[in-house]
């Protein structure tokens, strides 16, 4: 596991593949029932990483590569299909799950909200992070932004696709989802924020789609402290 932040108000960071008890393709800690892998596995998975960060609660979100963006506001609330969630709720870890796609963290200093959001090339083009801030009703300047590991572009190939205004991301079949998203976040004056220099699709501590197809999740979360 990666902490990125760990202090008396939150504690925010990512898993990698260790430390669960998943078999095969989904070796170890793959935290997604939609890939395939054993649904008891996959709780036990959820089980050990609220321990480790000590939640009293996992909300994992059903993403369909959406702009959609949902406010938790009960810790027992039903949740629609989504890609980005916030709360201002303690001891409840926001989680979001990918495999070369950005999990991206936020925290509002002065709200006392967190957020996790489903970042891949269309969270990108729909600017989901844009969306989720201004949903929270947070002023960007008071946002602490984590970028976790993803795929890089070097790794990234995307053939011929129109991505009409996102073409400037483009180098030649590559595209640099990095770079979407920090012109998105510098565009909107997000000054406090940070990208892991992980590539998923390189590092095997992480679960790669785009490498290995059939595969686990890992996740991106965070949590306000009680």
């Amino acid at each position: 596991m990666l902490v990125s932040i760990d202090n008396d108000k939150i504690i925010a960071g990512f898993t990698t593949k260790f430390g669960g008890v998943s078999k095969g393709v989904y070796e170890s800690l793959n935290l997604a029932h939609h890939v395939g892998d054993d649904r008891l596995k996959v709780e036990q998975n959820r089980e050990i990483l609220a321990h480790k960060i000590k939640a009293k609660k996992l909300i994992f979100m059903e993403q369909i590569h959406s702009d959609i963006v949902q406010n938790l506001s009960d810790i027992n609330q039903i949740l629609e299909p989504c890609d980005a969630i916030f709360t201002n709720l303690t001891q409840v870890g926001l989680c979001v799950m990918v495999a070369d796609c950005s999990p991206v963290l936020l925290y509002d200093k002065k709200l006392n909200l967190i957020s996790a959001i489903h970042a891949g090339r269309a969270g990108a083009i729909s600017k989901i992070i844009t969306k989720t801030i201004d949903k929270m009703g947070s002023n960007p300047e008071n946002i602490k932004a984590i970028i976790g590991p993803n795929i890089k572009k070097n790794c990234y190939e995307i053939g011929d696709l129109n991505l009409g205004e996102f073409n400037k991301f483009k180098d030649g079949f590559k595209f640099d989802l990095d770079d979407a998203l920090r012109f998105e976040i510098d565009g909107i004056g997000v000054k406090d924020y940070e990208f892991s220099d992980i590539c998923s699709h390189c590092d095997d501590r992480f679960y790669s789609y785009r490498k290995s197809g059939l595969t686990g999740r890992f996740a991106g979360f965070i949590m306000l402290k009680g």
